[in-house]
């Protein structure tokens, strides 16, 4: 999963969401570094991860892409269900997109202090650029497989990641709604992913 699913699932805890947005940028030494309900966000990222890759039905989206995404197939399937996780958002979460994208924001700049130097600016871009919003439309998908395509070590079908979406829309949103239900399960079995009392 990309972003704005990991920052969902974080079960309305700023040092989880912390830690697991920061996952993937940092080393094992830099993570091991971080206060502890930090590194226990870092858990969180890596039982994500391992259970979207081990779910049958994210293996069928990734074989249906197989034939134009090759190998990248995992990667583009990663950023597809988040564009439709934010098209669906309302039917995952009663928080707001635009609140919980704010929130987020400002979790992440309040601890700006609590990163590795070197990964402020990182992450200042990232926030400055929307980032959470980086899947919500075909125009933003179309950007952000720029991106990814610009970083991959192989050649790569990426420019064509959005006409994969357009071809099998129906069928990836079907195989999202069968999966993501189950990922979140499998979350609160790590924390509570319920809604947000409200004060």
């Amino acid at each position: 999963m990309n972003y704005l699913a990991h920052t969902l699932l974080s079960c309305h805890d700023p040092s989880l969401m912390l830690g697991n947005f920061l996952a993937d940028m940092l080393s094992k030494a830099e993570a091991d570094r971080l206060p502890d309900p930090f590194m226990a966000g870092v858990k969180l990222h890596k039982l994500i991860d391992s259970y979207t890759d081990s779910h049958p039905t994210v293996r069928e989206s990734i074989r249906l892409l197989r034939p134009t995404q090759g190998k990248y197939s995992p990667v583009t399937i990663d950023i597809l269900y988040d564009h439709i996780l934010s098209v669906h958002w309302d039917g995952y979460s009663s928080e707001p997109l635009g609140q919980f994208r704010e929130r987020v924001y400002g979790i992440l700049l309040k601890n700006t202090e609590l990163v590795p130097e070197k990964y402020r600016p990182v992450i200042m871009r990232m926030v400055e650029g929307d980032f959470l919003m980086s899947c919500s439309t075909e125009e933003k998908l179309i950007r952000t497989f720029d991106r990814v395509r610009a970083r991959a070590s192989f050649s790569n079908s990426f420019d064509k990641a959005h006409l994969d979406l357009r071809q099998h829309r129906q069928v990836l949103e079907e195989h999202f709604h069968i999966f993501f239900p189950d990922l979140t399960s499998h979350v609160e079995n790590f924390c509570y992913c319920g809604d947000i009392d409200e004060e």
